[in-house]
């Protein structure tokens, strides 16, 4: 670990330096975990910028090749000065709120980064992977919604770059900040296909694919009486994840339940799958990392809501399918979607995610040079 500190702590490029903050790193265990390591690496193949991460909510040991620091967070600013050797950086926090705080409302990270952008020798950028929750008032997420506001608020308000992955996120911090945000669908953890596959040449299977409670979800929506999946000629469902207690057939269809797999083989199986169906309301696919990775592969992606219009770019019957508009789709239509599926994830790849914060750094010596004009 120390040699890993001393490699981020000599690089020259010292503006050209990323700290991820994180609640915790597990990777396999952890979306969050999981995304910011792709990025760390895609930041360091494509830009040539280094990583850096702490954890804040968790003391769980983890080895990773990126440097790492551990603590609360109201030590973020001493974890940060640590890793930088005292020399002004750059920040990037993955706002989950109940990753740090169990009722959702990160108000311990925004008094840390309040701290932060006071003391000035940070900038602080921040992907907020949600907002507050909303239901009736019987639920938590009734009772919890007015402190989430609160803590999501003051943390739009310290960012000096603020990105979300949904247009209604985007939205709603636009109007607490009266500035602009930084619009990007999250990007595939299983790859990205470069070449996509036709849609005639793909296995007719259905895939379900995901944590063990959306999966659950899916199961329930698929056993509904339907005969969907019959008219779209699926002849096998796909259970890629950790055990569901996922029934042996839906509908007279088979289920194969294929356990966790590692990243390349989950992949290798989207390349040829044709569908791929999850439980998601359509207002909210561009933040799911499982419709991301339907479309990353050109797979047919499904869902049993139908709706009107347009939300992030996708409209039902042209990158995304609700049972009620698969019901009138022949080959050519599902060829259409299959390739608009895909090109709409081309446009936010894990690339592009990794240009935002490439084009946000500062050119080299300009963060210091910056310090020393504000303090001279």
């Amino acid at each position: 670990m120390l040699r890993k500190i001393n490699r981020f702590l000599m690089n020259k490029g010292g503006d050209r330096q990323l700290i991820q903050v994180v609640p915790r790193m597990t990777p396999a265990l952890c979306g969050v975990s999981d995304g910011a390591l792709l990025l760390a690496a895609e930041l360091k193949a494509a830009f040539g910028i280094e990583t850096a991460i702490v954890v804040v909510n968790s003391q769980e040991r983890c080895d990773v090749e990126f440097p790492i620091e551990y603590g609360e967070p109201a030590q973020l600013l001493d974890a940060c000065l640590s890793l930088t050797g005292g020399r002004p950086g750059n920040l990037l926090v993955h706002l989950s709120g109940y990753g740090y705080s169990p009722d959702g409302a990160p108000a311990l990270v925004a008094d840390a980064l309040e701290s932060v952008k006071t003391d000035g020798r940070f900038r602080i950028a921040v992907f907020f992977h949600e907002l507050y929750a909303s239901g009736p008032p019987w639920t938590s997420a009734f009772w919890y919604a007015r402190r989430q506001k609160r803590a999501y608020r003051r943390i739009a308000k310290v960012c000096d770059l603020a990105v979300t992955n949904a247009r209604v996120f985007a939205d709603w911090l636009e109007r607490q900040t009266a500035s602009p945000i930084e619009c990007m669908p999250v990007f595939s953890q299983v790859g990205e296909a470069r070449d996509r596959l036709s849609f005639a040449e793909r296995d007719r299977t259905v895939l379900v694919f995901g944590l063990a409670g959306t999966r659950r979800r899916v199961y329930r929506e698929l056993i509904m009486p339907s005969d969907v999946l019959e008219r779209l000629g699926v002849e096998e469902i796909l259970d890629i994840g950790p055990d569901c207690d996922a029934p042996r057939a839906v509908n007279g269809i088979r289920v194969r339940s294929m356990g966790v797999l590692a990243a390349a083989e989950v992949g290798r199986l989207f390349t040829r799958a044709a569908f791929g169906y999850l439980a998601y309301p359509p207002n909210c696919l561009a933040k799911s990392g499982v419709f991301a990775a339907y479309s990353a592969h050109g797979v047919v992606p499904m869902i049993a809501e139908a709706f009107r219009g347009e939300f992030d770019g996708l409209k039902d019957g042209e990158q995304v399918l609700s049972r009620e508009t698969a019901k009138g789709m022949d080959p050519a239509a599902l060829e259409r979607c299959s390739l608009a599926a895909w090109r709409w994830y081309a446009g936010h790849s894990l690339r592009h995610h990794a240009a935002i914060y490439d084009r946000w750094l500062p050119p080299s010596g300009a963060a210091a040079k910056s310090i020393e004009q504000k303090n001279g």
